[in-house]
């Protein structure tokens, strides 16, 4: 006959032990996430580093990317094996990959969770094969162009006109609540320019964020600008870096995490809008694995 104390007791210390190697992995992925924040927000080069990664992996969170340069500095180019097996290429066998959050669904007692469980993903120079990830190329007069900025005019939080944008490629205007472009740029400026203003736009919230200033919104706006603009291989200067330390000074981890985490869901964004314009009947090519957000 069954020992039914002694079988729920063994339930009990199975669930017991399972939630302390939940709560293991999630200190161990919170003190490397917050390490990383720290640090990519206290050196310039870091932080630069970290607009290419994200803008290289545009579907991975902010807290993901920060994972995986903490775990693998010199990170480029990162995918999930079943990823990069998508795109003809092969993890090699002896590695053994970063840690990241992937999104999960669970059953515990009856009841359904919903959380995160640690994944794993490569850099490139971690697998073997040829091929490679699919890269986005945007040229001056092309119609990919065109259908591009036709994204970014709809995605903008204000109205966008042409005139005088006072020596700028564009500017947003926060009296008059528009963003001003002038009529004689290339495309590519004008793409630049758009996915910037846009973003002080965003930022300012049709006036009802009283503290904006285009000054201290500076580093926001270029970033965000500049991962597009990566991301698309449209030409554009890397962010000026110098207020940087200025911007985070006094910010826990968590709250430097969040600042990072709102570029990449502005940068994510103004993408999703461009990718629909650009292919409206196909999904993105899967070449990451999707993770939480």
């Amino acid at each position: 006959m069954a020992n039914l104390s002694e079988l729920i007791r063994q339930k009990e210390q199975q669930t017991e032990e399972w939630k302390q190697r939940k709560a293991d992995e999630r200190d161990s992925l919170n003190e490397m996430n917050d390490a990383a924040a720290l640090r990519v927000t206290e050196s310039t080069g870091a932080f630069l580093h970290y607009l290419d990664v994200q803008a290289d992996n545009p579907r991975f969170s902010a807290s993901n990317v920060l994972l995986a340069m903490e775990q693998n500095p010199e990170v480029t180019v990162f995918n999930s094996v079943k990823g990069w097996n998508g795109l003809n290429r092969n993890v090699m066998r002896e590695e053994m990959g970063m840690k990241i959050r992937v999104g999960d669904t669970y059953v515990r007692d009856g009841r359904q969770y919903r959380g995160y469980k640690v994944g794993r993903v490569f850099d490139i120079s971690q697998t073997t094969g040829r091929g490679q990830p699919a890269k986005n190329q945007l040229a001056d007069g092309s119609d990919a162009m065109s259908k591009a900025l036709y994204q970014l005019l709809m995605v903008s939080p204000v109205p966008v006109v042409t005139g005088d944008a006072r020596g700028q490629d564009a500017l947003y205007d926060p009296n008059q609540q528009q963003i001003i472009v002038s009529g004689y740029i290339s495309d590519s400026a004008a793409f630049r320019a758009l996915s910037r203003e846009a973003v002080h736009a965003g930022i300012h919230d049709h006036g009802n964020f009283p503290y904006y200033s285009r000054e201290s919104c500076a580093l926001s706006a270029d970033s965000v600008s500049y991962m597009l603009c990566r991301s698309y291989g449209v030409p554009c200067d890397k962010p000026k870096v110098t207020d940087l330390v200025e911007m985070f000074d006094g910010m826990e981890a968590r709250d430097r995490t969040s600042v990072l985490a709102n570029f990449q869901q502005t940068f994510a964004a103004q993408r999703a809008s461009i990718q629909r314009g650009l292919a409206p009947q196909q999904q993105e090519k899967k070449q990451e694995q999707s993770v939480e957000r």
